[in-house]
């Protein structure tokens, strides 16, 4: 990510979790803030009837959480910092719309990384049509 945005987002309000720490938890309601991560990972995880299962694994340069700025639905996931601590930017929907203004590669980014992680799990839901299928076929059901 360029130096100037890194620099810019510095300037956001940022707070250090520890390990362990819950950021948001699936189903809660959004709060207009998505997170950048400046030290540490982050993972997102699902819950599932079989338990929890990791989605996604973050990095510094990641960021996440960019649903609760355009839609009022309730967390997807829940995002729990996996190193000994993580540095994460709060970005809310004012500085969101800064950054619009001052760095629109941010957004540019942020609609890329979004539109990947749309087309990820199509591909993933497509596959599993498929795999679906071929399971009716070997057992005979129509």
């Amino acid at each position: 990510m360029a130096g100037s945005l890194v620099d810019f987002l510095q300037t956001v309000a940022s707070k250090q979790f520890q390990q362990g720490d819950v950021i948001f938890r699936e189903g809660d309601q959004p709060d207009d803030t998505m997170y950048f991560v400046f030290g540490g990972e982050v993972g997102i995880f699902k819950n599932r009837p079989e338990g929890e299962r990791k989605i996604n694994h973050l990095v510094p340069g990641m960021f996440f959480g960019e649903m609760a700025l355009v839609n009022s639905r309730p967390r997807l996931a829940t995002a729990r910092v996996l190193t000994s601590t993580a540095r994460l930017a709060m970005i809310n929907k004012d500085i969101l719309l800064k950054l619009a203004g001052r760095r629109p590669q941010f957004l540019f980014n942020l609609l890329k990384y979004s539109v990947s992680r749309l087309l990820a799990g199509e591909d993933k839901l497509q596959r599993l049509k498929e795999e679906y299928q071929t399971i009716k076929r070997q057992r005979g059901i129509p």
